[in-house]
Protein backbone atom coordinates (compact mmCIF):
# COMPACT_ATOMS: atom_id res chain seq x y z
CA UNK A 1 0.00 0.00 0.00
CA UNK A 2 1.01 3.01 -1.31
CA UNK A 3 2.38 5.83 2.03
CA UNK A 4 0.35 9.03 2.58
CA UNK A 5 2.58 11.60 0.71
CA UNK A 6 3.67 13.47 3.88
CA UNK A 7 5.04 10.19 5.63
CA UNK A 8 6.75 9.47 2.45
CA UNK A 9 7.68 13.17 1.94
CA UNK A 10 9.33 13.30 5.10
CA UNK A 11 11.15 9.78 5.19
CA UNK A 12 12.24 10.13 1.96
CA UNK A 13 16.39 10.48 1.46
CA UNK A 14 16.07 11.84 -1.68
CA UNK A 15 12.97 12.48 -3.96
CA UNK A 16 11.67 14.78 -6.81
CA UNK A 17 8.73 16.62 -6.93
CA UNK A 18 8.40 15.27 -10.87
CA UNK A 19 8.74 12.09 -9.01
CA UNK A 20 6.21 12.48 -6.86
CA UNK A 21 3.54 13.52 -9.25
CA UNK A 22 3.92 10.46 -11.02
CA UNK A 23 3.79 8.46 -7.81
CA UNK A 24 0.43 9.76 -6.43
CA UNK A 25 -1.26 10.26 -10.59
CA UNK A 26 -1.02 14.13 -10.36
CA UNK A 27 0.10 16.61 -13.28
CA UNK A 28 1.69 19.57 -13.31
CA UNK A 29 -1.66 21.37 -13.54
CA UNK A 30 -2.35 20.19 -9.85
CA UNK A 31 -0.35 22.18 -7.17
CA UNK A 32 -1.76 19.78 -4.56
CA UNK A 33 1.40 18.03 -3.93
CA UNK A 34 3.46 21.77 -4.32
CA UNK A 35 1.61 23.26 -1.74
CA UNK A 36 2.17 19.99 0.64
CA UNK A 37 5.93 20.46 0.36
CA UNK A 38 6.12 23.80 1.07
CA UNK A 39 3.92 23.82 3.61
CA UNK A 40 6.32 20.55 4.91
CA UNK A 41 9.66 22.93 4.35
CA UNK A 42 8.18 25.45 6.35
CA UNK A 43 7.54 22.79 9.22
CA UNK A 44 10.99 21.45 9.16
CA UNK A 45 10.06 18.29 7.80
CA UNK A 46 11.72 18.39 4.49
CA UNK A 47 14.55 20.08 3.33
CA UNK A 48 15.19 21.71 -0.10
CA UNK A 49 18.20 20.22 -2.18
CA UNK A 50 17.51 22.19 -5.44
CA UNK A 51 14.52 23.56 -7.43
CA UNK A 52 11.83 20.65 -7.36
CA UNK A 53 14.54 18.06 -5.68
CA UNK A 54 13.31 17.65 -1.89
CA UNK A 55 15.45 15.59 1.10
CA UNK A 56 13.27 14.25 4.23
CA UNK A 57 14.24 15.16 7.68
CA UNK A 58 13.31 11.82 9.27
CA UNK A 59 14.93 9.78 7.12
CA UNK A 60 15.93 6.65 8.40
CA UNK A 61 18.27 6.40 5.35
CA UNK A 62 21.16 8.74 5.22
CA UNK A 63 21.57 10.62 1.83
CA UNK A 64 23.81 9.12 -0.76
CA UNK A 65 25.39 11.66 -2.18
CA UNK A 66 26.20 10.39 -6.01
CA UNK A 67 22.04 10.08 -6.03
CA UNK A 68 21.55 13.60 -6.13
CA UNK A 69 23.26 14.65 -9.86
CA UNK A 70 20.31 12.21 -11.31
CA UNK A 71 17.67 13.94 -9.24
CA UNK A 72 19.05 17.20 -10.79
CA UNK A 73 19.31 16.44 -14.38
CA UNK A 74 18.08 13.31 -15.66
CA UNK A 75 21.24 12.58 -18.46
CA UNK A 76 23.23 12.87 -15.15
CA UNK A 77 26.37 10.79 -15.39
CA UNK A 78 28.28 10.89 -11.89
CA UNK A 79 31.65 11.30 -13.46
CA UNK A 80 35.69 12.51 -13.39
CA UNK A 81 37.22 12.15 -9.71
CA UNK A 82 33.41 11.71 -8.22
CA UNK A 83 33.03 8.25 -10.17
CA UNK A 84 36.89 7.69 -9.18
CA UNK A 85 35.98 7.78 -5.49
CA UNK A 86 32.57 5.82 -6.85
CA UNK A 87 34.80 2.87 -7.70
CA UNK A 88 36.97 2.92 -4.72
CA UNK A 89 40.45 4.19 -6.85
CA UNK A 90 40.62 7.47 -5.40
CA UNK A 91 43.21 8.76 -3.27
CA UNK A 92 40.95 11.48 -1.55
CA UNK A 93 37.30 12.20 -1.29
CA UNK A 94 36.48 15.67 -2.38
CA UNK A 95 33.25 17.62 -0.95
CA UNK A 96 32.50 18.34 -4.66
CA UNK A 97 30.73 15.96 -7.07
CA UNK A 98 31.26 16.13 -10.99
CA UNK A 99 28.78 15.14 -12.71
CA UNK A 100 28.50 15.04 -16.80
CA UNK A 101 24.82 16.77 -18.34
CA UNK A 102 24.24 18.18 -21.73
CA UNK A 103 22.37 20.77 -19.58
CA UNK A 104 24.46 22.99 -17.70
CA UNK A 105 23.52 24.30 -14.21
CA UNK A 106 24.72 26.09 -11.66
CA UNK A 107 26.61 24.66 -8.59
CA UNK A 108 24.10 23.01 -6.03
CA UNK A 109 24.99 23.23 -2.35
CA UNK A 110 23.77 20.87 -0.01
CA UNK A 111 25.20 20.04 3.25
CA UNK A 112 28.45 21.20 2.59
CA UNK A 113 28.77 19.26 -0.45
CA UNK A 114 28.82 21.06 -3.57
CA UNK A 115 27.02 19.27 -7.06
CA UNK A 116 28.98 20.23 -10.16
CA UNK A 117 27.86 19.43 -13.75
CA UNK A 118 30.15 19.58 -16.44
CA UNK A 119 29.74 19.26 -20.15
CA UNK A 120 30.72 16.06 -21.61
CA UNK A 121 33.50 15.76 -24.22
CA UNK A 122 32.11 16.93 -27.76
CA UNK A 123 31.63 13.22 -29.18
CA UNK A 124 29.92 11.89 -26.18
CA UNK A 125 27.14 14.26 -26.75
CA UNK A 126 26.00 12.55 -29.78
CA UNK A 127 23.15 10.36 -28.89
CA UNK A 128 24.81 7.05 -30.13
CA UNK A 129 27.86 7.83 -27.30
CA UNK A 130 26.17 9.52 -24.59
CA UNK A 131 26.37 5.98 -22.57
CA UNK A 132 29.40 5.16 -23.54
CA UNK A 133 31.55 2.96 -21.28
CA UNK A 134 28.95 3.95 -18.16
CA UNK A 135 27.55 1.26 -15.82
CA UNK A 136 24.34 1.59 -12.88
CA UNK A 137 26.52 0.93 -9.63
CA UNK A 138 25.12 0.47 -6.15
CA UNK A 139 21.74 2.53 -5.37
CA UNK A 140 20.90 2.90 -9.09
CA UNK A 141 23.89 5.59 -9.19
CA UNK A 142 24.54 6.25 -13.26
CA UNK A 143 27.99 6.56 -13.64
CA UNK A 144 30.86 5.96 -15.87
CA UNK A 145 33.47 3.21 -16.00
CA UNK A 146 36.97 3.18 -14.44
CA UNK A 147 39.05 3.77 -17.41
CA UNK A 148 36.67 6.19 -18.89
CA UNK A 149 36.59 7.83 -15.46
CA UNK A 150 40.33 8.58 -15.23
CA UNK A 151 40.84 8.85 -19.47
CA UNK A 152 38.21 12.09 -18.52
CA UNK A 153 40.11 13.37 -15.41
CA UNK A 154 43.49 13.52 -17.42
CA UNK A 155 41.29 15.54 -20.24
CA UNK A 156 39.76 17.64 -17.74
CA UNK A 157 42.79 18.29 -14.86
CA UNK A 158 40.91 20.93 -13.02
CA UNK A 159 38.20 18.40 -11.89
CA UNK A 160 40.68 15.45 -11.56
CA UNK A 161 42.43 16.91 -8.41
CA UNK A 162 45.83 17.44 -10.29
CA UNK A 163 48.26 14.84 -11.69
CA UNK A 164 49.84 13.82 -8.52
CA UNK A 165 46.24 13.05 -7.15
CA UNK A 166 45.28 10.92 -10.17
CA UNK A 167 49.16 9.01 -9.69
CA UNK A 168 47.99 7.87 -6.91
CA UNK A 169 44.70 7.01 -7.70
CA UNK A 170 46.62 4.73 -10.29
CA UNK A 171 48.63 3.26 -7.99
CA UNK A 172 44.92 1.75 -6.32
CA UNK A 173 43.71 0.32 -9.74
CA UNK A 174 44.07 -3.77 -9.45
CA UNK A 175 44.34 -3.89 -12.88
CA UNK A 176 43.56 -1.53 -15.77
CA UNK A 177 41.33 -2.65 -19.33
CA UNK A 178 43.89 -1.30 -21.48
CA UNK A 179 40.75 -1.84 -24.66
CA UNK A 180 38.68 -0.07 -23.17
CA UNK A 181 40.70 3.01 -22.42
CA UNK A 182 41.89 2.45 -25.93
CA UNK A 183 38.43 2.37 -27.41
CA UNK A 184 37.41 5.28 -25.72
CA UNK A 185 40.81 7.22 -26.66
CA UNK A 186 39.98 6.74 -30.22
CA UNK A 187 36.26 8.04 -29.87
CA UNK A 188 37.50 11.51 -28.22
CA UNK A 189 40.64 11.91 -31.39
CA UNK A 190 43.11 13.73 -28.73
CA UNK A 191 46.46 12.12 -29.11
CA UNK A 192 47.49 13.95 -26.50
CA UNK A 193 46.17 11.77 -23.93
CA UNK A 194 47.44 8.81 -25.09
CA UNK A 195 50.62 10.62 -24.29
CA UNK A 196 49.39 11.93 -20.57
CA UNK A 197 47.61 8.24 -19.78
CA UNK A 198 50.82 6.39 -21.13
CA UNK A 199 53.05 8.00 -19.31
CA UNK A 200 51.11 8.01 -16.15
CA UNK A 201 50.87 3.92 -16.64
CA UNK A 202 54.20 3.22 -17.31
CA UNK A 203 54.85 4.76 -14.11
CA UNK A 204 52.53 1.37 -12.76
CA UNK A 205 53.77 -1.09 -15.43
CA UNK A 206 54.99 -3.89 -13.48
CA UNK A 207 51.51 -4.02 -11.13
CA UNK A 208 49.25 -3.28 -14.13
CA UNK A 209 51.18 -5.57 -16.98
CA UNK A 210 51.73 -2.22 -18.94
CA UNK A 211 54.41 -4.09 -21.33
CA UNK A 212 54.83 -5.31 -24.82
CA UNK A 213 51.63 -4.78 -27.03
CA UNK A 214 49.73 -2.97 -25.00
CA UNK A 215 52.38 -0.19 -24.75
CA UNK A 216 53.51 -0.26 -27.98
CA UNK A 217 49.71 0.44 -29.08
CA UNK A 218 49.65 3.97 -26.86
CA UNK A 219 53.10 4.67 -28.45
CA UNK A 220 51.50 4.45 -32.16
CA UNK A 221 49.50 7.08 -31.45
CA UNK A 222 51.56 9.91 -30.03
CA UNK A 223 50.81 12.91 -31.55
CA UNK A 224 53.54 15.24 -33.59
CA UNK A 225 54.17 17.64 -31.28
CA UNK A 226 55.01 18.35 -27.55
CA UNK A 227 52.14 17.52 -25.07
CA UNK A 228 52.59 19.08 -21.18
CA UNK A 229 50.88 16.85 -18.23
CA UNK A 230 49.72 19.68 -16.05
CA UNK A 231 50.03 23.29 -17.11
CA UNK A 232 52.69 24.99 -19.28
CA UNK A 233 55.24 25.92 -16.94
CA UNK A 234 59.30 27.31 -17.23
CA UNK A 235 61.53 24.72 -16.07
CA UNK A 236 59.58 21.41 -16.83
CA UNK A 237 61.42 18.13 -17.78
CA UNK A 238 61.15 16.25 -20.92
CA UNK A 239 60.10 12.27 -21.51
CA UNK A 240 61.28 11.55 -24.94
CA UNK A 241 59.19 8.48 -24.86
CA UNK A 242 56.10 9.90 -24.47
CA UNK A 243 56.42 13.66 -26.08
CA UNK A 244 55.86 14.79 -22.93
CA UNK A 245 56.40 17.66 -20.89
CA UNK A 246 56.05 17.22 -16.49
CA UNK A 247 56.55 19.26 -13.76
CA UNK A 248 59.92 19.30 -12.57
CA UNK A 249 58.08 18.54 -9.02
CA UNK A 250 56.59 14.81 -10.51
CA UNK A 251 58.95 12.40 -9.86
CA UNK A 252 60.19 10.26 -13.06
CA UNK A 253 61.09 7.23 -10.94
CA UNK A 254 57.89 5.79 -9.52
CA UNK A 255 58.69 2.33 -11.01
CA UNK A 256 62.10 0.55 -13.18
CA UNK A 257 59.45 0.50 -15.79
CA UNK A 258 59.61 4.13 -16.98
CA UNK A 259 61.93 4.28 -20.53
CA UNK A 260 63.16 6.58 -22.64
Amino acid sequence: MRLPFTQFAQSAPIFTLDEARKLYKKDRRNRSLLNLVQRLKKQGRVRQIANGVYAGTFTPVPLNRYRVPSALRDDALVSLHSALEFHGLANQTFQTIYYFSTRPRKGVVFDGVTYQSVVPPRPLLAPAHRLFQTERGADNVMLTGRERSFVDCLLFLDYSGGVEELDKSLAMFPSFDFEAALAYLKLLRSPWLYSRLGFLLDRHADKLFFHGKARDRFLHKLPRGVVYLAEKRPGQRWVPTWKLMVPETFSLSRTSSVQT
